[in-house]
């Protein structure tokens, strides 16, 4: 009878021991947020409307000599419709960029507006960099546009690709918010050599 309630009782210290060691192992993990849960099991969906600000800092050769040029940005996505102020790191406005289905148009203050078809040739040759407009409407969300037109979300995680002769790194990702938080973006160009990017998203309603 002793040796029968020996081996209860040691049966239910075992359970409570491993009941304890479970309760303490979830006590140790860090636990996410609703939003970040969510995030994780959602598909991500693209926006074709979509507001946006962050930082940039765009690297390039002039005259042999590196150029190195900081600031912000503001990007106002509605369908085919984009408006980019482009600012210096004392909050000026650099440039205001507006595209839609018929024409670019580039602006900076105290010059006549340039208007031209493709834009991103517009903004090589009055900015004297690269700008890949096209493909950052797809970029900032963490999208990649497929050779059928359609649309691939990337994984959140660090990642290098290439994607309209531009090769890409996803550096990091936003914590609450499913898209990119660091992006950066290099090619080599004729007019200006190697062209460097680097992109600091901000998370929206921050």
């Amino acid at each position: 009878m002793m040796h029968r309630y020996s081996r209860t009782f040691t049966l239910v210290a075992s359970t409570l021991t491993m009941l304890l060691c479970s309760a303490c192992s979830s006590l140790d993990m860090p636990q996410q947020s609703a939003a970040t849960q969510v995030a994780a099991l959602s598909p991500r969906i693209y926006q074709k409307s979509i507001q946006l600000s962050g930082k940039i800092s765009v690297r390039y050769e002039k005259n042999g000599k590196p150029e190195q040029l900081p600031g912000s940005f503001e990007w106002d996505q509605n369908g085919s419709n984009l408006h980019i102020t482009l600012l210096s790191p004392l909050g000026q406005t650099v440039a205001r960029i507006t595209q839609d289905e018929q024409r670019a148009i580039l602006e900076q203050d105290g010059q006549a507006p340039r208007y031209a078809q493709n834009l991103n040739q517009l903004l090589q040759d009055h900015l004297g960099w690269a700008l890949p407009v096209a493909g950052m409407r797809d970029w900032l969300q963490g999208f990649t546009l497929q050779a059928d037109g359609t649309r691939q979300a990337l994984s959140r995680i660090d990642q290098q690709l290439d994607s309209d002769g531009w090769t890409l790194r996803y550096v990091s990702w936003q914590q609450d918010v499913d898209l990119p938080k660091r992006i950066e973006l290099s090619r080599y160009t004729t007019e200006v050599g190697n062209v460097s990017i680097s992109i600091f998203i901000q998370a929206p309603n921050t």
